[in-house]
């Protein structure tokens, strides 16, 4: 791969959150799609109420007392002076994927080692303690996978039988049945950036070359389409994919461990949340609500700098994750592979300016690697012409893979860690005993420490090196590292 054309790319497709209008309106700009949380449960003679006014009912969300509703924005007032027992009330918020752009061998899995999992200790994971994630599946709720993802991951690795979009606020989803329609959107993404956070937790082909491995290669990904392929969506539907992840562990639980697989054994489920936006109350029920359920929640803190962290992540009960980088990218060809990051990882991180800081009264738990590291990411959608054309003429499969860089990379690599975490819990006697509060403590104590601080790094971009600085609100409880987590469940002594 050409490292200059690489560059050239990387300068279009920095994928950052931007803040968008917190509300979405028709063509004429008369109807918004309105979020409401009771504080008793839904009852029919609301609907009725809402019909009444001119109002679709886009979601119901009994488990959170919870309605989405598109209605005239002259007659929302109307409707909530009818409605008792408002407990929030807000018009949708737009959430978007948070991304940038940019691998030693594993023998066990015959695939290349790349710098971030070299930096967090995940070869030790895999080759001496011998985890792999394996029996935890990971809800990826974002883009989907776009059609051809089977070039990229195992077909064993993907949970097409829960895999599902939720798209209601564009109409294209399960409405008040709770059925769930198009649902095999979820594999219809032309926007990629589902593909590269499942990349990143289970690892992927590189062509025909080799693989790269994952943090957690042996988990199970569901893919959850919560994004549309323009770029962004809603957090009504972010709200519809977290309930419907809860509702299957609801059942895996209840059935013994009979929904998921393997059969007779509850599988541990993680959320992992590489989007975000402003706050919602909805969204914040359906967080809690989840948890309460069991269901383990990692999220990235965002891309906002210095104007704090996004929502999920900047809830308390969600372990959140902001982003480091390593003084030594670039610094020998091949580096991303081949390159090692020492132990010792004093004066070899640093904190990229994108990376969310804490605001007063936000929580940042950890950091993990965020900065240029290698992708499958399909910068111009699927179709990719003329550059499919002239692949296919010569018989090989079109791929395309990019330096990123985002929170949305550290949220997975941490996303990843947890299935480690949760299959060494398993592994004593078959049963998780871990809770979300727990291991968001046995992740903040599994850390590499830093303080604020300064580190000059060769910038690709800029084609020189450039000066870092970063104060305490941008470390959290510092860099997480893996082989320190588990160990800190089975008790062995970390490396």
């Amino acid at each position: 791969m050409c490292l200059r054309k690489v560059l050239v790319v990387l300068a279009f497709i920095l994928l950052t959150l931007t803040l968008c209008p917190p509300y979405v309106t028709d063509a004429n700009g008369g109807r918004i799609l309105l979020e409401i949380v009771l504080s008793r449960d839904v009852r029919d003679d609301d609907l009725s109420i809402i019909s009444k006014l001119g109002g679709k009912v886009i979601y119901r969300f009994d488990e959170i007392r919870g309605l989405v509703i598109h209605i005239d924005r002259r007659s929302a007032d109307k409707l909530l002076k009818s409605l008792d027992g408002v407990k929030y009330v807000n018009e949708a918020m737009m959430v978007k994927p948070l991304s940038e752009e940019l691998p030693s061998i594993c023998v066990k899995h015959n695939a290349n080692f790349t710098w971030n999992l070299d930096m967090i200790n995940v070869p030790t994971v895999h080759e001496e303690l011998g985890y792999d994630g394996s029996g935890v599946y990971i809800a990826v709720l974002d883009t989907g996978l776009e059609p051809q993802w089977r070039n990229y991951f195992p077909e064993e690795s993907i949970d097409v039988e829960h895999a599902a979009a939720f798209l209601g606020a564009m109409a294209t989803s399960y409405l008040v049945t709770d059925e769930v329609l198009n649902r095999n959107a979820w594999e219809a993404d032309s926007d990629g950036h589902g593909g590269v956070i499942t990349s990143v937790i289970i690892g992927y082909r590189y062509y025909n070359l080799y693989s790269i491995d994952g943090v957690a290669p042996g988990a199970k990904i569901i893919p959850i389409k919560v994004i549309g392929n323009q770029g962004w969506g809603f957090t009504s539907d972010l709200v519809a994919g977290i309930l419907y992840i809860t509702k299957l562990y609801i059942h895996e639980v209840k059935s013994g461990g009979n929904v998921l697989s393997p059969p007779g054994e509850v599988n541990p489920v993680v959320i992992s949340l590489s989007v975000g936006g402003p706050h919602s109350g909805l969204l914040y029920e359906a967080v809690k609500y989840a948890i309460d359920n069991g269901v383990f929640i990692v999220a990235a803190a965002g891309n906002e700098g210095e104007r704090g962290m996004l929502y999920p992540a900047a809830y308390s009960e969600v372990i959140s994750v902001g982003a480091v980088g390593w003084v030594g990218q670039f610094g020998a060809p091949a580096w991303w592979r081949l390159s090692d990051v020492p132990e010792d990882l004093s004066d070899q991180i640093y904190i990229p300016d994108f990376s969310s800081r804490a605001l007063e009264g936000q929580d940042l738990d950890v950091l993990a690697p965020g900065v240029y590291v290698i992708a499958p990411y399909t910068a111009y959608g699927t179709a990719h012409p003329p550059l499919h054309a002239v692949l296919y003429s010569k018989g090989r499969t079109p791929r395309q893979y990019y330096y990123l860089s985002g929170t949305s990379l550290a949220a997975a690599h941490v996303s990843g860690i947890l299935a480690l975490v949760l299959q060494a819990d398993m592994s004593k006697d078959g049963s998780l005993h871990l809770t979300q509060s727990e291991v968001e403590e046995l992740l903040e104590g599994s850390t590499f420490k830093i303080g604020g601080g300064t580190a000059e790094v060769y910038d690709p971009i800029i084609k020189d090196v450039r000066t870092y600085e970063w104060s305490s609100n941008a470390v959290g409880n510092g860099v997480l590292l893996a082989d320190v987590a588990v160990c800190r469940v089975v008790g062995c002594s970390s490396s």
